[in-house]
């Protein structure tokens, strides 16, 4: 097995020119540090920041795991008094900034990437089946916002997914081995268990940290560090999802605490509220399980187990959240229950219909939907929503026939490649296929009910996880036969 820290030995003149830009660096936090003297969060964020930095320069395969684990803290907009952005949550929530966490651990490995000695920086954008078409997309963003009719959500958005085909291409720098792709899975599965206990803290004390809306008019979303429940349920659900297919391949030790962060999830998942959320997981969870590479018996056990805690989960979320028992309550309703999305699929549609080739232009779905289809809004309902919910409306709605071929063509290289990965592992490394494939599905599937797929960097952490998974089966042969190794063990 490749041992990755040997391809990151630095050489003596490397460590000098590397140290200056360290010290240089240093100055300038200490000089923002001291702006931000009057902002206690900034101060404590930016000591984590040097601190992972610190670790990362050290051991560059933990700049992934950092990243995940920074990604959902979301509410670090609001701690930046600088570079605001448009409004993306809906009303009341205060005015967010372009930088959080997650971003800033992006660049905090791109800066790993550049100044550390050792460090093959041709690595970066794999020659990856993925390449092309990610890098088509972006082109085609950048042609639609050439005529958008909303110039600063058009710049928005291929800023946006500039940034996150960066992250793409920075993964398979620093996942170069099982270890590394070890440490991924434990900090995604982590930190969504770790949201999962704050969750549960919310929900019994009903204290939310922002976005404040969701516990009242008699209900009680729970949301944690995620503006929106809905996306914090995806990410719940992509842990269970990640923690099933890997469950045979830990220690009898972790086994333990992963199925007790695994139960936390699920509890957790209930409080959301996110009726998407519960009928994805339903859906998935036992199919994933279909596809791992153990015995039957196995399978059945890890069903049967996976079943009773989410039956335990409900049951006690309806013995003691009303909330729950409210939001259940609204599957009567049929589609009715679904809100403002059906005459919001149905304005987009009519976009696509006005301008099927280029459609209004990336970003600019809610701008033209009050300007010029505002007549679409279902007047029954109070809320004035009006952004799109479903992702695949608002491609076609916004860059019409040459964005979904775009898409289309990203999606058809992803399942292309995990055919093949799937086809060329076993044991424990197929698991992570099914896992990371199974996650890409989630992000889809919910996607159609809750809005931001592409926007989604969880979506471009699974393709670079993917591209390294792809890097490291070509390297190293040998670790296909890996069938029983410790997950998250090293």
């Amino acid at each position: 097995m490749i041992d990755a820290r040997t391809l990151w030995q630095p050489r003596r003149d490397q460590r000098v020119g590397a140290m200056a830009l360290l010290a240089a660096m240093l100055v300038a936090t200490a000089a923002f540090v001291l702006l931000a003297g009057s902002r206690p969060e900034l101060v404590a964020l930016t000591a984590c920041g040097l601190l992972a930095f610190a670790l990362c320069f050290r051991e560059p395969r933990l700049v992934v795991p950092i990243v995940i684990i920074a990604l959902p803290l979301e509410i670090s907009k609001l701690w930046f008094p600088f570079l605001p952005v448009r409004e993306e949550f809906g009303g009341g929530l205060p005015t967010s900034s372009v930088l959080d966490a997650g971003r800033l651990a992006v660049a905090m490995g791109v800066t790993v990437w550049l100044l550390r000695p050792g460090i093959d920086r041709r690595a970066a954008f794999p020659s990856s089946r993925l390449a092309l078409p990610a890098f088509l997309l972006l082109a085609v963003y950048v042609f639609s916002a050439l005529g958008a009719r909303d110039g600063e959500a058009a710049r928005t958005e291929v800023l946006r997914l500039a940034f996150l085909i960066g992250l793409w291409g920075l993964v398979p720098v620093f996942v170069r081995d099982v270890t590394s792709l070890r440490w991924c899975a434990a900090a995604l599965i982590g930190s969504a268990a770790a949201l999962a206990a704050v969750g549960v803290y919310q929900q019994v004390t009903g204290h939310f940290f922002w976005n404040e809306g969701l516990g009242l008019f008699g209900e009680r979303r729970i949301n944690t560090t995620f503006a929106d429940p809905n996306h914090f349920a995806r990410l719940l659900v992509a842990a269970l999802a990640l923690g099933l297919t890997l469950f045979f391949f830990t220690t009898p030790r972790l086994r333990r605490l992963l199925g007790v962060a695994l139960g936390l999830c699920a509890l957790t998942l209930v409080f959301t509220g996110s009726r998407s959320g519960w009928i994805i997981a339903l859906a998935m969870l036992p199919l994933l399980a279909l596809f791992l590479p153990v015995r039957r018996r196995l399978r059945a056990q890890l069903l049967g187990v996976a079943a009773l805690g989410l039956v335990c989960a409900v049951a006690l979320g309806l013995a003691i959240s009303p909330y729950f028992r409210e939001r259940v309550d609204t599957f009567k309703f049929g589609v009715e229950a679904s809100g403002a999305r059906p005459y919001l699929v149905d304005a987009g549609w009519q976009m696509f219909r006005d301008q099927p080739l280029v459609g209004v232009g990336i970003g600019g779905y809610q701008n033209a939907f009050v300007d010029d289809y505002y007549y679409f809004k279902d007047p029954n309902i109070k809320a004035n929503v009006t952004l799109s919910h479903t992702s695949a409306v608002t491609v076609i709605a916004e860059m019409g026939v040459l964005g979904a071929l775009a898409a289309l063509f990203l999606l058809y290289r992803w399942a292309r490649l995990g055919r093949r990965l799937h086809g060329r592992s076993s044991g424990e490394m197929r698991a992570f296929v099914v896992g990371l494939w199974g996650i890409s599905l989630v992000i889809l599937l919910s996607s159609q009910s809750e809005g931001r797929f592409f926007e989604d960097p969880y979506l471009w952490l699974m393709f670079g996880l993917g591209a390294a998974m792809e890097r490291i089966l070509d390297d190293t042969p040998s670790q296909e036969k890996e069938l029983d190794a410790p997950l998250l063990s090293r």
